[in-house]
């Protein structure tokens, strides 16, 4: 293990602070240590390249984003100190873990209505007994600003996009009180499941939405199982807490997904940029294309899969996980070229790629990039982090 290795694991280890690592890392740097810390990665410029010659080549290269010195920023701190990670993912378990019972508080069916520890599944005679089932039939205006907003609770959500221009839905509810009005609204360009939750046990619905009819899609869940595809809209946000969630074949320039306590799975997923996190859950992502992405999970094992980069140029990804094992399995192809910075605390990094050059290349700590990176038509940066799991690029 070099010197800058071994301060690295005595951070981990708590026994010395990151400003001291600090301090030492630079003095090695002074007194000709093993090897540089890397500067900050700088993202190619295609509009220069054809103005530099071959010597010029392994210069510094400006940024085409802010986003990306950003990531380089980040990456760069990897080397000098890389505090463990275990401290900020435990925090933001806490946070999400407050944020989910308030939410409960609000939506919990009253003692006795079913098991708490569970999502309700009543059985089919109980159901019969005690739900009822609502059809409607909505006509949609085709407006560009037009949104939709569905809220349930304790009961399943299942949503279909589809060559339309109506909602069709069945929505299955138990009501606290008789009478209680439950129905979609359409106010201006606004359509929205409209309730009183305090009115209701549970909320189900089942619908085939217009697949472009809509600017804005939201689509709220408590204690269910979250199935959504075929649908796309400027913006798109998906919550789930407690359940299984299942969303595939969306497309949005912005997208948002949440979940936690139960897996989560994404697939055919074409965005600009999105967000996507799961907390104590699986994380499954198929064929996720999407140019800004931001991927984080907590205490579950977080898998992506990709078998081909299509509608982007650049591509800036950010996936972290914490407490769990994390695999990348990326495409080889003669017009992608890569740029991985990986780090992994408590555990060790195995990349599979080939014909990479290595800036870094220690068991926790990787810098890489393809050969061909300079002039791939579709550049791929990666920064992948993880905590007491291993980490494996393929």
């Amino acid at each position: 293990m070099n010197e800058k290795m071994r301060i690295l694991k005595m951070i981990e280890d708590g026994k010395i602070s990151a400003a001291e690592a600090a301090d030492l890392l630079a003095s090695l740097d002074g007194g000709g240590g093993d090897r540089p810390v890397p500067p900050p990665f700088r993202a190619h410029d295609e509009a220069a390249s054809s103005r530099r010659d071959e010597q010029q080549r392994g210069s510094e290269r400006s940024l085409y984003d802010s986003s990306y010195r950003d990531l380089g920023e980040k990456f760069e701190s990897f080397a000098r100190d890389a505090a463990p990670k275990v401290e900020k993912f435990t925090k933001a378990f806490a946070e999400k873990i407050v944020g989910a019972t308030d939410k409960l508080s609000d939506t919990f069916v009253p003692e006795g209505e079913h098991d708490p520890q569970r999502a309700p599944s009543p059985s089919p005679s109980r159901k019969a007994k005690n739900t009822v089932e609502k059809q409607v039939e909505l006509l949609v205006e085709p407006d560009g600003s037009n949104e939709l907003n569905l809220t349930c609770l304790n009961g399943d959500v299942r949503i279909r996009g589809y060559n339309g221009d109506k909602i069709t839905a069945r929505i299955t509810y138990r009501a606290n009180k008789s009478g209680a009005p439950i129905e979609i609204k359409k106010l201006g360009g606004k359509y929205t499941l409209h309730y009183e939750p305090e009115d209701f046990c549970t909320v189900s619905i089942d619908a085939f939405v217009p697949e472009r009819a809509f600017g804005v899609i939201k689509v709220d869940l408590m204690n269910g199982n979250f199935d959504v595809s075929t649908l796309s809209a400027n913006e798109i946000h998906f919550t789930n807490a407690n359940g299984n969630t299942s969303i595939a074949e969306i497309s949005a320039v912005k997208f948002f997904a949440e979940a936690s306590n139960g897996r989560l799975s994404v697939s055919k997923i074409a965005s600009d940029s999105a967000t996507i996190e799961n907390l104590n859950g699986s994380t499954e992502a198929n064929d996720i294309d999407i140019a800004n992405l931001k991927l984080t999970n907590y205490n579950a094992p977080l898998s992506i899969i990709m078998s081909k980069f299509s509608r982007h140029t650049n591509y800036i990804w950010n996936v972290e996980t914490g407490n769990a094992k994390l695999g990348i399995n990326l495409p080889s192809a003669r017009d992608v070229g890569y740029h991985i910075k990986a780090h992994a605390s408590m555990g060790k990094i195995r990349v599979g790629l080939a014909d990479l050059k290595y800036v870094i290349n220690e068991p926790y700590v990787v810098e890489a990039q393809s050969a061909n990176l300079d002039y791939a038509a579709k550049k791929i940066r990666l920064a992948a982090e993880t905590s007491n799991a291993p980490l494996l690029i393929n």
